[in-house]
């Protein structure tokens, strides 16, 4: 009886250390998100959104809000018949801050929007 009551506080502290962990630090990164990609570069604070350059009309558009701040979100998006490239931006004057990626992405061939989100530092 004495171990599972060990046992049971360590996963519940395991558990409670994930759930309160912060976001990661800002570093650069390349999320795949279905029919394309996210790309954030933290020496250039540039975050890019690039449809996959396939048969058919594909998109993906990434909305940033920054939790708990009331603003405008930050909306970039890219179009692979429209604009055959990525498409960035700049985060500049927002080092240091936590933003929340919603994302959605689409392509004519299978006809459904995925929708996804995560959270970032830059």
């Amino acid at each position: 009886m004495h171990l599972l009551k060990k046992v049971t506080v360590g996963v519940a502290a395991a558990v409670a250390s994930l759930a309160l962990a912060a976001p990661a630090h800002a570093e650069s990164f390349k999320r795949d998100v279905g029919d394309g990609i996210i790309r954030y570069a933290d020496a250039t604070n540039e975050l890019c959104v690039l449809a996959d350059n396939v048969t058919g009309t594909a998109w993906v558009e990434v909305t940033l809000t920054r939790p708990g701040t009331i603003g405008r979100p930050i909306v970039i998006r890219d179009d692979n018949v429209k604009h055959p490239g990525a498409v960035c931006g700049l985060l500049t004057g927002f080092d240091g801050v936590t933003f929340k990626a919603a994302y959605e992405s689409y392509w004519s061939g299978r006809g459904t929007i995925l929708r996804g989100s995560f959270e970032f530092r830059s």
